[in-house]
């Protein structure tokens, strides 16, 4: 029997893209046109339904509608032994919830799993915006806002974006 699959998206700084990088990528199907001048990495159409891009950002992103376990379980663990940054998120299956996992590199590296179960998630947005919306008046902050945003940071962390990682 086949291991149950769905779609996961992952994402990580193109600059991170080394030949054992690359070598992953194209194990999962992911193919590169010919460097013929420069350093410039250009992509060429993917097999498999597979659809990746890199954004103006300097973001590489690789969507694969079939991924095992909704996961890139070797390509995650090259990153993290590379200590390279990488934000992937997996759709539920019929035996996983939806999931986000973000790894970022440091003295006290940060590799979280955040549920995106639907009624926290969505909770956790509001707050989120309410507390958006009273910064941006220029609200005085009070202690009840500030205990909110502890709460909603623990529920769901912030976090430096890939952006910040990109050269």
């Amino acid at each position: 029997m086949s291991e149950p699959k769905s779609w996961a998206t992952i994402e990580f700084p193109a600059s991170a893209i080394d030949a054992e990088v690359r070598d992953y990528l194209e194990d999962e199907g992911v193919k590169f046109k010919p460097q013929i001048f420069g350093p410039k990495l250009e992509l060429d159409s993917s097999a498999y339904g597979l659809e990746s891009e890199i954004n103006d950002d300097g973001i590489f992103r690789l969507f694969n509608p079939e991924a095992r376990y909704g996961e890139f379980a070797d390509l995650e663990e090259l990153f993290i032994k590379k200590g390279i940054p990488f934000d992937r998120e997996s759709r539920a299956d019929w035996q996983r919830p939806p999931v986000v996992r973000v790894f970022r590199p440091g003295d006290v590296a940060l590799d979280l799993l955040i549920p995106q179960d639907g009624e926290l998630y969505h909770l956790i947005s509001v707050i989120r915006k309410l507390i958006e919306a009273a910064r941006s008046k220029a609200v005085s902050e009070i202690q009840a806002l500030q205990d909110i945003e502890n709460c909603v940071n623990q529920k769901d962390p912030t976090f430096p974006p890939l952006c910040n990682y990109a050269k």
